[in-house]
């Protein structure tokens, strides 16, 4: 009888059909295999720090303390202050309420500040729409279609021997003559 209960209990019911455990308890056998004691790796270094001699957009001119080379393409040149850690304040609700004469701004509460670690969930993969990490990774992924474009426009130019500027009117100089491509079809349809 407890046979049987442990075997009706290790199947399973999947359109009407009774399906057999994969891992029923039946037959276990087990490997152990010992090479000897782990060597431990070397812990890798890596610096995501600022560097010291890194190339500034000017010789010997003094990049501003938020540009500290952890970002692609930073080389110290921010005049104006647009890379800055951006610092928010927050607001108290407005008095909502229709019939007054004027309503009231909100007060201010505090500041808040951006923080820079990713929090990312399926839907969205980055905690700030407009954070410096979101921008790198677009930076990377407009830059690799950029190239990719690139290279397609030089190989068809090199393979047709029609430049990518003319390409457009050598495909239709075939039938630029004709009226009814020309103008029939577009006006009409």
């Amino acid at each position: 009888m407890a046979t049987a209960t442990a075997t009706a209990a290790a199947t399973s019911s999947f359109m009407g059909t009774r399906l057999l455990d994969a891992h029923s308890g039946s037959g276990r056998i087990q490997a152990r295999f010992g090479f000897g004691s782990k060597k431990k790796a070397a812990p890798k270094k890596v610096s995501k720090g600022p560097s010291t001699d890194r190339p500034l957009w000017y010789p010997g001119a003094k990049a501003p303390e938020w540009l500290d080379g952890s970002l692609v393409g930073d080389y110290g040149f921010d005049p104006f202050g647009l890379g800055k850690p951006a610092e928010y304040l927050q607001f108290e609700l407005d008095s909502l309420d229709q019939n007054l004469a004027k309503n009231e701004a909100g007060i201010i509460i505090g500041t808040r500040t951006e923080a820079a670690d990713v929090k990312s969930t399926p839907f969205q993969p980055y905690s700030e729409v407009f954070g410096l990490q979101r921008f790198r990774e677009c930076e990377l992924i407009h830059g690799r279609w950029a190239m990719l474009a690139t290279l397609g426009a030089l190989s068809v130019e090199w393979l047709t021997g029609v430049t990518w500027q003319d390409a457009g009117k050598v495909r239709f100089s075939a039938v630029a003559s004709s009226p009814l491509i020309n103008h029939f079809l577009p006006i009409h349809f």
